[in-house]
């Protein structure tokens, strides 16, 4: 228990450490962010607020893994690093973009689309050439995903929805810190009841560190995590899922993002075939705005939720 406070605790204040002289550097460059204009009114004063912060976060997270976990004898999880840096790259490059031509406009969707399959397509056939497939068990193995190519089809399209998931919900200030770091914990809290040593480590890791976050971004927002943070969290959380063979308990750790892709997924639909809207906007947070409700308030709102489901993954 010591160890796993020190673990969590050591994340968060080296995660402090490296985003202050990020948001510092963020500032002196004037590298703020576009805003959408089909986000709600209340979101035009946050244009030109700084981005990219989650740097820090993810620098914290690479650095503490490769020191604190054993690659060596446990190489997926050197697998697991790599793809937690790729995807920040690719929301790196994203941002990058966005500031040059100083709209909410980066990668299109097919390319950023594109890098990330490879990149868990990567990280897929690397599992496969260690006989991670073998050992899926369950409803998953009775859905003959033990299959080697259908294994690398779950792990890519997990991967790849979890990270564009996480992405959408990073609409309001903490919405996104606060919830993954929910989903991280309780995730630590389930790996440790199951002796997985190494995965308890990397989820304490990710949640001390992106809790961190919330120092610079709630309230009141100093600073953005930008693609560069909520990619890399959603490959984080996803690519630890599928090592531990949890792929299927994600979606209730997970339980936030996954009801914010949802509800785009099911706006578009809808208005495809109906010409309608089905939420007032979406992702879902948007339609809690324009219904009025206080930023903070749903915030905090989608965090008791996450808590909330937390505590049914740990349980069931």
């Amino acid at each position: 228990m010591v160890s796993a406070i020190s673990v969590f605790f050591s994340a968060a204040i080296i995660s402090l450490l490296f985003t202050f002289p990020v948001v510092w550097l963020l500032s002196i460059f004037k590298l703020g962010q576009p805003v959408r204009e089909e986000v709600p009114p209340s979101h035009k004063a946050k244009a030109g607020t700084p981005t990219m912060g989650g740097i820090g976060f993810v620098i914290t997270i690479l650095v503490l893994a490769l020191i604190l976990i054993d690659v060596d004898l446990r190489p997926e999880y050197l697998g697991l690093i790599f793809l937690t840096l790729a995807f920040a790259v690719i929301g790196l490059a994203d941002d990058l973009l966005k500031l040059l031509r100083r709209q909410n406009l980066g990668l299109t969707f097919w390319q950023k689309l594109l890098l990330q399959i490879l990149v868990a397509g990567a990280f897929a056939v690397f599992l496969v050439l260690r006989g991670h497939n073998f050992t899926v068990s369950g409803f998953l193995a009775n859905l003959l995903f033990n299959n080697p190519y259908l294994y690398q089809f779950l792990v890519i399209f997990w991967i790849v929805g979890f990270a564009n998931a996480t992405n959408l919900t990073d609409g309001l200030n903490g919405l996104l810190a606060g919830t993954a770091g929910v989903a991280f914990l309780f995730l630590a809290v389930f790996a440790n009841r199951l002796h997985f040593t190494e995965a308890t480590t990397f989820a304490l890791i990710c949640s001390g560190a992106v809790f961190a976050f919330l120092y610079f971004n709630f309230p009141r927002a100093k600073v953005f995590m930008g693609d560069v943070g909520s990619l890399a969290l959603g490959a984080a959380l996803a690519g630890l899922a599928v090592i531990l063979h949890k792929e299927l308990r994600l979606i209730i750790f997970g339980g936030i993002f996954v009801i914010e892709a949802l509800s785009v997924i099911l706006q578009v639909t809808f208005y495809k075939l109906f010409k309608r809207r089905l939420f007032p906007m979406t992702p879902l947070h948007h339609s809690f705005e324009l219904l009025g409700i206080k930023e903070p308030v749903i915030v905090i709102g989608f965090w008791v939720a996450g808590l909330v489901l937390g505590v049914v993954g740990v349980w069931i």
